[in-house]
């Protein structure tokens, strides 16, 4: 446990910027079901703060899609998980190190499904996805 990127999400004393491991589909295939396992009860499915305790008592959670949590390190989202955070308590003991980090890159793509633009779409794929959505628009 001497890797403090990989055990505590820091660099140099800081939220990590990056992953201390490489984030493939397998890694967000897993982040996605240890997401729906662990987060999606507070967080819901698309990370809104919607889950179903909400209707039971607990204050929602904030969405991962404001601003400010969109711009957080990858480390600091990790640190959360890791020791908890106002009415959220710690996962590390229910989710180990690499699994946590599955989810934050998980999350992170959460985010950026829901709030892509067009000028996030690869040049060589934009042209046919205006086509398409030109097509349904006739």
């Amino acid at each position: 446990r001497t890797d403090v990127h990989l055990y505590e999400g820091m660099v140099d004393g800081e939220p990590a910027t990056t992953y201390p491991f490489s984030i493939t589909q397998e890694v967000l295939r897993r982040g996605q079901e240890r997401y729906n396992i662990y987060c999606t009860p507070c967080h819901g499915y698309a990370g809104y703060g919607d889950g179903i305790v909400m209707p039971r008592g607990l204050s929602p959670p904030p969405s991962f899609h404001e601003e400010r949590l969109r711009q957080v390190p990858p480390g600091y989202m990790y640190g959360v998980i890791t020791n908890g955070i106002g009415a959220m308590y710690s996962y590390a003991a229910r989710v180990n190190p690499e699994d946590r980090w599955a989810i934050v890159a998980y999350i992170q793509a959460l985010q950026l499904s829901q709030n892509a633009t067009i000028a996030d779409v690869p040049a060589e794929e934009r042209a046919a996805l205006e086509a398409a959505t030109a097509a349904d628009e006739q």
